[in-house]
């Protein structure tokens, strides 16, 4: 796998929280999206993140937090349910990730079994996100992208 190591800026996020499996995490976006769109607020800059909160090697499957983002602007102010958060800028390392989000987790294990002690960096404090470069509703499985970023200390 090829990483690249990024300072990328902050960047804010409009979200909902997800708590169970993170293979269960579609509904969340089921919800987000919709309100995101009637409120005027996608646009071709958006960019959709997934923030997984915890490791679910260690934490129970129905514990686990996961935020379902969608970038936006100042002029952004939540409702209802919808959240707003920053993700800290910083270096990054960030890692390329092409097929099923069931493969993610492999990819996490290699990140941090290899390709970070590789490059003799470790993880920050802040939790890893998921850029999602496209979209199931349009692309097969194999063919989804996912950028991994690991906020690095």
């Amino acid at each position: 796998m090829n990483v690249q190591i990024l300072q990328l800026p902050p960047m804010r996020v409009a979200y909902l929280r997800h708590v169970g499996p993170y293979m269960e995490v579609g509904a969340t976006w089921s919800r987000l999206l919709p309100q995101l769109e009637q409120g005027g607020w996608l646009n071709e800059q958006s960019r959709c993140l997934g923030i997984g909160h915890d490791n679910p090697n260690v934490v129970p499957a129905k514990d686990l937090r996961y935020d379902a983002c969608v970038t936006v602007g100042e002029d952004f102010q939540p409702t209802g349910e919808l959240g707003v958060q920053i993700i800290a800028g910083g270096d990054y390392a960030i890692c390329r990730h092409v097929g099923p989000y069931e493969g993610l987790g492999a990819a996490y294990g290699w990140l941090f079994s290899q390709g970070l002690p590789q490059m003799g960096r470790q993880m920050g404090d802040a939790p890893p996100f998921e850029v999602y470069v496209n979209s199931p509703d349009r692309f097969p499985p194999a063919e989804l992208i996912t950028d991994i970023h690991i906020p690095l200390a």
